[in-house]
């Protein structure tokens, strides 16, 4: 899962197109996500993905962690830093959210096809994290200190890249898109695609940190705990019959 989540951190979109006075929302016509801790006078729509949602007035606050190099920031400049913040955890995330029960789900049977040992066996069949153990497991820890190195690395990458594009910098924007999936495509049409990424980023946050903590309580694999959601094709006796009988696959059984 770790090497999957190290290939989130370079997930990187097309660049964006900058959004004109025409396309910006005025504040006081889009709805508040909570009326009752007032407004923020920074957040006033033309971001994609904002909903006014804000209630600790973060956006009016440089948490300056010593990463930048800059003491003395812009509130617009602030904005964007952690909308990329955003960006890379939610795209992280959203790997996460996959990853974490699909080796749950795969790893029994790629061990056993493999012939390697079953280490999730060793933690209950749970994903390896610091409440649930296990990441002195294997290979684990090497594959935590190469996704730590590849991360710094995409750091490094993104306080030089900054530094030549200067204040035009688009948070996010590394100008990886190998399927064009944005080239050619209207501002609109941008607009809307980026805000799909941030909103499901944003659920797969909420779903990655739901994995942990119920894994933690329930003191069994989330795949165990939600089978509804999780019970992979390979286990229902229809699909084991189709495929033993026409490709005598015989490790999709499960016993």
């Amino acid at each position: 899962m770790l090497a999957t989540l190290t290939i989130g951190s370079l997930a990187m979109t097309a660049p964006k197109a900058r959004v004109s006075s025409a396309s910006k929302v005025v504040m006081s016509d889009r709805p508040n996500a909570l009326p009752f801790f007032g407004s923020s006078t920074i957040l006033d729509g033309s971001m994609v993905g904002d909903y006014g949602f804000d209630p600790l007035g973060l956006s009016k606050t440089d948490l300056n962690l010593g990463s930048a190099n800059e003491k003395d920031r812009s509130q617009a400049y602030v904005l964007r830093d952690y909308r990329e913040a955003e960006l890379r955890h939610g795209r992280l995330a959203m790997l996460a959210a996959l990853a974490w029960p699909v080796q749950e789900l795969f790893n029994p049977v790629l061990s056993r096809v493999l012939r390697e040992p079953n280490y999730l066996a060793q933690i209950g069949g749970k994903s390896p994290s610091v409440l649930n153990g296990g990441l002195g497991l294997g290979p684990v820890p090497y594959t935590i200190a190469a996704f730590a190195l590849l991360i710094a690395a995409v750091d490094i990458y993104s306080i030089q890249l900054k530094k030549e594009v200067g204040e035009n910098w688009l948070p996010g924007d590394f100008g990886f898109d190998p399927l064009k999936v944005l080239g050619g495509a209207s501002l609109e049409a941008k607009r809307d695609m980026q805000e799909k990424e941030l909103n499901n980023g944003r659920l797969a946050m909420v779903a990655i940190t739901t994995y942990v903590i119920e894994e933690f309580l329930g003191k069994a694999p989330v795949i165990a705990l939600n089978p509804f959601f999780f019970k992979p094709i390979y286990e229902y006796p229809a699909f084991q019959d189709f495929m033993n009988a026409a490709f005598q696959v015989s490790s999709f059984r499960t016993d």
